[in-house]
């Protein structure tokens, strides 16, 4: 009687401290995963501060462009030394078939 209630005695401890280090184990992954939710809350917002300062700064460039685009015309043009075309001519790109055709 002694040995089976030795033998239920160590079954019972060794569950206990199994049990007490699966818990200790899930409350370590618990702590790890707040503190990287945390950190992932952290990093979007100053992704978002980034994007705010990025999008500030195109449409600066934006409004730059547009008013450079508008000041630019034909007295402009004129003013330094451009020409009109009196014949336009386009360039096209002949694929590379064609091109091998032709050698041929």
């Amino acid at each position: 009687m002694k040995i089976k209630t030795k033998q239920i005695n160590i079954f019972e401890k060794r569950m206990f401290v199994a049990l007490v280090c699966a818990i200790l184990t899930l409350l370590a992954f618990y702590g790890y995963f707040i503190s990287k939710s945390i950190v992932n809350v952290i990093v979007r917002e100053e992704v978002g501060n980034d994007i705010v300062f990025i999008n500030s700064a195109i449409s600066g460039l934006e409004t730059e462009y547009i008013s450079h685009k508008n000041v630019i015309n034909m007295e402009f043009a004129k003013s330094n030394d451009f020409v009109s075309l009196t014949n336009k001519e386009f360039v096209t790109r002949k694929s590379l078939a064609t091109t091998l055709d032709a050698v041929n």
